[in-house]
């Protein structure tokens, strides 16, 4: 049975949180989660501080829900691999490949996780960062573990591979953005990048 279909208001919604969430990545990326206001993102947005305030309760929330949409966004790109059949070290290289790709084309999506990681540790958004983070990882290491275990990588140290390769993507981006590298990697030598990564893992 399909869902019914969205109202019209249920539609402006919609439409209203993409765009702050496309405006509000831009600035947060930018200068930094500090570095706007309300007021500077709602203004991008073509909005209302208002409609802003009827989406989310503070800007510290709307930048927890942002990390929590480019982090799902990842998950989804993510998902499919290794669900077929397919050997350990090309399934290493195709996560790896995946992260260095999603990156590469959101840079902003780095430098949000970026800074949304050095928020004040009292503040109310670091957890939540932290928290989402520690989930996406989780995941997937269950997705690696096996793989890492036929190239002898410890099944119980599963998080630290997904963790090396979360950060390949993600800091290639981040550093790629600040010295001006890396935005135009062919996708060939960005696969290539994966395999390496794969192959010094199977030794």
């Amino acid at each position: 049975m399909s869902e019914p279909a969205p109202s019209p208001r249920q539609e402006r919604r919609q439409r209203a949180a993409r765009r702050l969430a496309a405006e509000g990545l831009r600035l947060m990326a930018a200068r930094g989660i500090g570095g706007c206001s309300v007021a500077e993102i709602t203004a991008a947005a073509g909005m209302g501080k208002g409609t802003f305030f009827t989406h989310f309760a503070s800007k510290e929330a709307f930048a927890a829900f942002l990390v929590e949409e480019q982090l799902a966004e990842l998950a989804r790109r993510v998902g499919p691999l290794g669900l077929g059949p397919v050997d350990a070290e090309t399934l290493l290289a195709d996560l790896a490949l995946a992260h260095l790709r999603f990156f590469q084309r959101d840079p902003q999506a780095a430098a949000l996780l970026q800074q949304a990681l050095a928020l004040p540790a009292g503040g109310p958004v670091l957890p939540l960062v932290r928290a989402r983070l520690r989930e996406y990882l989780e995941l997937l290491a269950a997705k690696l573990a096996p793989a890492g275990q036929a190239l002898g990588w410890p099944g119980e140290r599963a998080a630290e591979l997904a963790l090396a390769i979360l950060s390949l993507g993600l800091g290639y981006a981040w550093l790629g953005q600040a010295l001006d590298l890396g935005r135009d990697t062919p996708p060939e030598l960005s696969e290539r990048l994966g395999r390496a990564l794969a192959r010094g893992l199977a030794r």
